[in-house]
């Protein structure tokens, strides 16, 4: 028994000896290399909000970006084409009648969408460019879209059957129509809820996760809007937040409505303001009247799944909008891309 334990003590001065000798010389580098590190986990959202198919929600997505493949302003390039004139899905469903009666009826103000959508597939960094070309829509377009898209069935199936052909070929023959950004907003602890106010034409007394807000087109020098630039004005004139006022934008997801018949971009962003400061902006800003109500949630496992999972609402409701589950996924994720 005693030379087991001689050769056990032997043995374990030999490794002390080596892990203080490495420490002494490398100054723990190597130390690190020696000793296995526990790898940290990170959490997960329940199994009911994993499981959870936005496709459900009438959300098709076209793009997702990733932390191993993110989109980064240097890596979108954007054209502005201004009118483009092309044959398109909807132009058997009556689109141009009902644009003339939209027309008729008051709808006017410059709009835009997507016309052409590429993504180079290369696995070199430097072929990650996601190419978008913009075209110049109008409001009674959009309305026109929306319309068909929702009440026609016969338009939603053409509009499904180009969405089966894959991406290039939809956004080839998608109807004009408009690019909607659904914008996060997370300060150090919280996530932003909002209830649409019964002022809004779409979707009122609908609790939101962050805020939303439609590209428009604009064609003068300095002023045309990309997807970065949509985040930022949806920021200034929904919360009163200024680029200096927010890290980064971080834009995980583009796909289209169903519900909206539109292009939707999801975004994340996390204040630099807490959330009494993000309240102050809030409610002198220049589309307060499109809220009435805004609550700050835990930004944790728990909370999220809920959201996803589509829970009680802070006012005792169930009106949730169809993009709220989204929109918590993608905040969720785009935290943990944070952290990669």
């Amino acid at each position: 028994m005693e030379w087991l334990l001689g050769i056990g003590g032997a043995l374990l001065l030999g490794v002390v000896t080596n892990l203080v000798y490495d420490f002494a010389k490398f100054g723990g580098s190597r130390l690190g290399s020696r000793v296995p590190v526990p790898r940290v986990r990170r959490a997960s959202l329940t199994a009911a909000a994993r499981a959870h198919d936005v496709r459900a929600d009438g959300l098709a997505p076209l793009i997702t970006w990733s932390a191993a493949r993110p989109l980064v302003p240097g890596t979108l390039v954007t054209a502005h084409r201004g009118r483009v004139e092309r044959p398109h899905a909807l132009d058997a469903a009556g689109w141009a009648e009902d644009v003339a009666r939209q027309r008729a009826a008051g709808a006017a103000g410059r709009t835009a969408y997507i016309s052409r959508l590429t993504v180079d597939h290369g696995e070199h960094g430097g072929a990650r460019v996601c190419e978008v070309d913009i075209a110049e829509s109008d409001y009674a377009e959009c309305m026109a879209t929306t319309r068909l898209g929702r009440e026609d069935p016969a338009a939603a199936r053409l509009l499904r059957a180009a969405l089966d052909e894959g991406l290039t070929s939809f956004v080839a023959v998608a109807p004009p129509t408009m690019v909607s950004a659904c914008v996060a907003v997370r300060d150090r602890l919280g996530l932003l809820l909002l209830r649409r106010s019964l002022a809004v034409n779409t979707f009122p007394a609908q609790w939101t996760v962050g805020i939303n807000e439609t590209m428009k087109y604009r064609d003068e020098p300095g002023a045309a809007e990309d997807f970065y630039g949509l985040v930022r004005r949806a920021l200034e004139e929904e919360l009163g937040l200024l680029p200096d006022d927010v890290g980064p934008a971080v834009i995980t997801w583009l796909g289209w409505s169903e519900p909206a018949s539109c292009y939707t971009l999801v975004a994340t962003v996390r204040s630099r303001l807490d959330a009494a400061g993000i309240d102050r902006r809030r409610e002198a800003c220049h589309s307060t009247f499109e809220h009435d109500m805004a609550v700050w949630v835990p930004f944790t496992r728990r909370t999220v799944s809920e959201l996803v999972e589509g829970g009680t609402c802070p006012d005792g409701s169930r009106r949730w909008s169809y993009l709220a589950p989204l929109v918590a996924w993608e905040a969720w994720r785009a935290a943990q891309q944070e952290r990669a």
